[in-house]
């Protein structure tokens, strides 16, 4: 620049660099001066943005029937924005400009970087100290094999291809450990999504898979901190990777415990509101390592993953909830779309060489785990799919091939096959394992039982649910009045529920009941309360020690609360469960009202009615304690059970019946009977409230009724009465009137049942799925006794004359000829795919 006139010296350039930019990051005359806004920086990459995310979650949601994982939309939307498909038209050429490429990818590194730091987060170094010897052994086996492999097929392809030589050797055999170790490692978080959204995560290939895959993304770790280096500057190598690891060192003994002396000095307790001081101070550490490691010609992403691992769990769980949306759902994409946008798939010349690439390798990675089922007790088909499912690919692999490209180790086709590979790798994992597992259920039914079917002398098998301690005196109390000390058994699975948060692994733990310790292939039991679970566990172990009719074994489920249902689903069907009890989610306080503990507890337990394999309770504890007239020497419990008519009911009443084989229970058993006359109010009613439907229902109900009385003649402490109701308002005083007299209610759900006694009171219900009867008692604010909701399990391999023998055939003992009229117009018809909903239609057909 000429000093003197202020103009450009164009020719006098000399000893100087000339750097390009956009000279404005935006300006304020808008469109209507004139002004094209995508000319300036920061408008054109709020719209690239928007652009990324619109077409990135568009795919997801169009793939998500095809059970893909979010990275196969991400990867496949950077494609579609690429030379490949939309960037070669004029538009978007415009809205993806060579010259705003530098900021858009900064942004993307930045994002990898926060990525990096959450993935710290979530993992738990204790947990990584804890993994077992053989989960690490067959993680070495799934990935040295196939990298060994990996490097052979690398020379064979440049063979075929006849790359330019100029590059030389050091450069090839750079670019084959790149490609070797993209193609080896296994992507922790996709693998545990898709386990998680195919309900796998607790079952027998999760609990392995799980382990096997956190061990290789923390080997990729290993790569990165090496074969870096060794990419960028050989003869550094060594110098740089000393730092980094003296750097790591340094954090874990020196800053991580220095940080937790801060935070326990400052804090105050666990459930804490951090300040913005605390997470403007992370984000500036994470910012800070990053940089160190960069400086010391690692990668920055090492630096953030090891300030994010140090951290103390609660700060950690707290930022993970404030960030993880952001930085996944926003800022990922970014990262992932630059990936797709540099790939030209036209320079894929030949197609079946990707194919033959994809097949082999995904082969060699199942034949590496095929011999685990040879030395350990899993089956072909979980090595099989253990195979499978670590041919996921995640950003590690995507950021070794960018490592590769970036240092020039690697050519533009090399990167294209690549990222091809990844892609379909990845895509075909989640559909084969589905398949695999669908069928597996599918030939493998377990033989679903209901109480009212069983026979009283065999064993009875309840699985119980329970959130945190509070439930256990009342569940405890529960099961007391359940045993009758002379006829059978009670067998109890106690399931402690903790939600899993971040990506960790999903685990179930098995509790010795003798030796205090646990029964996991891989983890120590040290997730989630470690201090509330143990007090579970002694408070059971205890109450089983007094009593000698009942066993009980105890295990603790982590996992996700979108996949707890599907846990505790499996769960029933592993241990034959009869019946499967539910805590509410709401808690009774002292005062009698029910306050909401999680919402998330409510959508459990009803995916759990959806699907249980089993009759199923929902528990309203409000106490069960001696009621007032009640002599404390004798401890009579006083239990109602109320009848109103269903397979539901029936199935409230069998229980209600064992309970009554208790010397120390009184059951009193309510009818509610509507007068003849009664019809569905404005005359509307289901296919499932038909007359001929009640008709044949009230049959079934009075055989079952008249059987009830018939063996219970002359039990002083079981009572049966009837009410004839007029209408639901009847009904609603009936039960405000007795909703103190009794320390327990047990009610029938009702589900697809419809009485003109309780149609009209649908409105008033605020739990659906207690059914009327039940939300009236549980939800009354003056009610003092417990409330036990059943739902019978209908079996669709059941015809319909064994779901009405077979409580007259098995459950009592002996054999009473049912009446033929009734059973010779259905005995014919079989249930089939029979759901609630169609078992009064065929009643009625």
């Amino acid at each position: 620049m000429d000093p003197d006139t202020g103009n450009a010296k164009h020719n006098e350039i000399n000893n100087a660099s000339i750097q390009c930019f956009i000279l404005n990051i935006t300006k304020h005359n808008g469109i209507w001066q004139g002004d094209n806004p995508f000319t300036e920086s920061l408008p054109l990459l709020v719209t690239q943005l928007a652009a990324i995310l619109i077409l990135t979650r568009s795919l997801y949601h169009l793939l998500r029937p095809f059970r893909q994982p979010r990275i196969i939309s991400d990867i496949l939307g950077g494609i579609l924005l690429g030379p490949s498909a939309l960037g070669t038209t004029i538009y978007f050429a415009d809205l993806f400009p060579t010259i705003n490429v530098i900021t858009v990818e900064t942004l993307a590194y930045m994002a990898l970087v926060f990525h990096m730091f959450l993935v710290g987060l979530e993992i738990d170094l204790n947990v990584i100290g804890r993994i077992s010897i053989k989960a690490i052994s067959f993680t070495m086996t799934g990935l040295l094999f196939p990298f060994t492999v990996g490097i052979g097929f690398f020379y064979l392809l440049h063979a075929y291809w006849e790359h330019d030589q100029s590059q030389g050797y050091e450069v090839t055999i750079q670019g084959s450990f790149l490609w070797a170790a993209a193609l080896a490692v296994t992507s922790f978080p996709v693998a545990s999504g898709i386990l998680s959204d195919l309900k796998l995560l607790n079952s027998d290939i999760g609990r392995l898979a799980m382990p096997i895959a956190l061990v290789s993304d923390m080997g990729s770790w290993v790569l990165i901190v090496i074969v870096i280096p060794f990419c960028s500057n050989p003869t550094n190598a060594p110098y740089i990777i000393t730092t980094t690891i003296a750097y790591v060192l340094a954090c874990v003994y020196a800053i991580r415990p220095f940080l937790a002396w801060i935070i326990r000095r400052t804090s105050k307790g666990k459930d804490q509101n951090y300040s913005k001081f605390y997470l403007c101070s992370v984000l500036v550490g994470v910012v800070l390592s990053a940089f160190v490691t960069d400086v010391t010609g690692t990668h920055s992403i090492v630096g953030a993953f090891v300030f994010g691992l140090i951290l103390p769990t609660e700060l950690a769980l707290v930022l993970i909830e404030r960030f993880e949306y952001f930085v996944s759902g926003l800022l990922m994409p970014v990262f992932f779309a630059v990936s797709g946008v540099r790939v030209d798939i036209f320079k894929i010349a030949e197609w079946w060489l990707v194919l033959l690439i994809v097949v082999w390798l995904c082969t060699v990675k199942i034949i590496s785990f095929l011999p685990i089922s040879l030395v350990s007790d899993i089956e072909p088909k979980d090595s099989f799919a253990l195979g499978l499912l670590m041919n996921t690919k995640g950003v590690w692999a995507i950021l070794i091939i960018h490592t590769g490209l970036d240092r020039g180790v690697l050519q533009d086709d090399d990167y294209a096959v690549m990222m091809i590979t990844i892609l379909l790798m990845t895509s075909i994992v989640a559909p084969i394992i589905a398949g695999i597992y669908k069928r597996t259920n599918l030939s493998t039914r377990y033989e679903r039982r209901t109480i009212q079917h069983a026979n009283t002398e065999t064993e009875l098998r309840i699985l119980v649910c329970i959130h945190s301690f509070c439930s256990v005196p009342g569940i405890l109390k529960l099961l007391d009045v359940s045993q009758a000390t002379q006829y059978g058994h009670i067998t109890v699975f106690t399931l402690h529920l903790v939600e899993l948060t971040g990506c960790a692994s999903a685990i179930l733990i098995v509790h010795d009941s003798q030796n205090r310790r646990f029964d996991d292939p891989v983890f120590d039991p040290d997730y989630g309360d470690s201090s509330e679970t143990e007090k579970i566990v002694n408070a059971f172990r205890e109450y089983e020690n007094k009593n000698r009719n009942i066993t009980i074994q105890s295990l603790t489920a982590v996992s996700p609360f979108v996949a707890m249902h599907g846990d505790i689903c499996s769960l029933a069907e592993d241990k034959h469960a009869t019946f499967l009890i539910l805590p509410f989610h709401k808690r009774a306080t002292k005062e009698g009202n029910l306050p909401e503990i999680n919402a998330s507890l409510r959508d459990i337990n009803k995916n759990v009615l959806l699907n249980a394999p089993c009759s199923v309770g929902i528990y309203i504890d409000r106490g069960l304690q001696e009621t007032a007239g009640a002599k404390s020497s004798n401890k009579i419990h006083h239990i109602a059970m109320v009848f109103l008519g269903g397979p539901d009911d029936c199935e409230a009443l069998a229980y209600a019946w064992r309970m009554a084989r208790n010397p120390g229970v009184r059951l009193t058993v309510i009818r509610l009977l509507e007068m003849d006359t009664m019809d569905f109010p404005n005359g509307k009613a289901s296919m499932l409230s038909s007359s001929s439907y009640l008709d044949r229902q009230r049959e079934i109900d009075d055989e079952y009724i008249y059987e009830f009385r018939l063996r219970t003649v002359g039990e002083e402490l079981i009572h049966y009465e009837e009410k004839i109701l007029l209408n639901g308002e009847e009904l609603a005083v009936t039960l405000k009137e007795i909703e103190n007299k009794f320390e327990l209610f047990i009610v029938g759900r009702r589900e697809g049942l419809e009485s003109p006694l309780t149609t009209m009171l649908f409105t008033r219900v605020d739990c659906p799925e207690l059914g009327v009867i039940g939300d009236l008692l549980a939800n009354s604010n003056s009610a003092t006794g417990s409330v036990l909701v059943v739902q019978q399990f209908i079996d669709s391999s059941q015809g319909l004359e064994d779901l009405v023998a077979a409580p007259r055939s098995s459950m009592h003992g002996t054999v009473r000829e049912v009446g033929s009229g009734r059973l010779s117009t259905v005995s014919s018809i079989g249930l089939g795919m029979c759901t609630r909903q169609t078992y009064g239609r065929l009643l009625d057909s």
